[in-house]
């Protein structure tokens, strides 16, 4: 059982793939006429957005022109993101139950500050890593370290729960277990490291540590 729990955002927390993706293929038809399927862009989900623009060969200039219409579109869209159903109600459990939480995310402060904030769900956690140059981002183990040290917590007693290869990736090169939240991912069978699947948030009550907070 697991005495802290550390979360992803997108398709793990709240729902955004749509608001996501859709902005992304509307941005990119409205600066320079490119047009790309919900499938091609996929891959987007999970990574920052500068990785995201760069995979898509565009100049510089391009991509500051889809990065501002993307975002842009993405805040105006921020009313059709909703928080997946019971996690609100599982994270008030956890926090009940003394389980340290966190939140590893692709996000930048400023796309946190913008996308998730609002939904008043920060203060279930104990420390949020985002996005930073200075912290080299998933599937890199350096966001998952910087949160376990901030905590502190213990590797062996800690769960990773995301819903991307790329997370996963992640919690393994940190040695941390990983829950796949399958209400979010796409192609579990690509999920090959994974130590747990979780068909709904309140099963993540399952694995947390009754005794944590002793």
């Amino acid at each position: 059982m697991y005495a802290t729990i550390l979360f992803d955002i997108d398709g793990t927390i709240i729902d955004t793939e749509d608001v996501i993706i859709g902005a992304l293929q509307d941005a990119l038809v409205q600066t320079i006429g490119m047009h790309k399927t919900h499938d091609e862009l996929l891959y987007s989900l999970g990574i920052p957005s500068d990785q995201t623009l760069k995979a898509l060969d565009l100049t510089a200039t391009e991509q500051k022109q889809v990065d501002k219409v993307w975002t842009e579109l993405t805040a105006d869209r921020q009313t059709q993101v909703h928080v997946f159903a019971n996690m609100r109600r599982t994270l008030a459990h956890l926090q009940h139950r003394g389980i340290m939480m966190g939140i590893i995310t692709a996000k930048t402060a400023s796309e946190l500050e913008h996308e998730f904030t609002w939904f008043g769900l920060n203060d279930y956690f104990d420390t949020i890593v985002t996005y930073s140059p200075d912290i080299a981002p998933k599937p890199a183990p350096d966001p998952l370290l910087r949160a376990l040290a901030e905590l502190p917590a213990d590797h062996g007693r800690t769960l990773y729960i995301g819903d991307t290869v790329t997370d996963m990736q992640s919690a393994k090169a940190a040695h941390v277990d990983f829950a796949v939240a399958t209400w979010g991912a796409h192609n579990l069978a690509g999920f090959t490291d994974a130590d747990h699947f979780l068909t709904r948030p309140e099963s993540i009550l399952d694995l947390a540590d009754m005794t944590a907070h002793v």
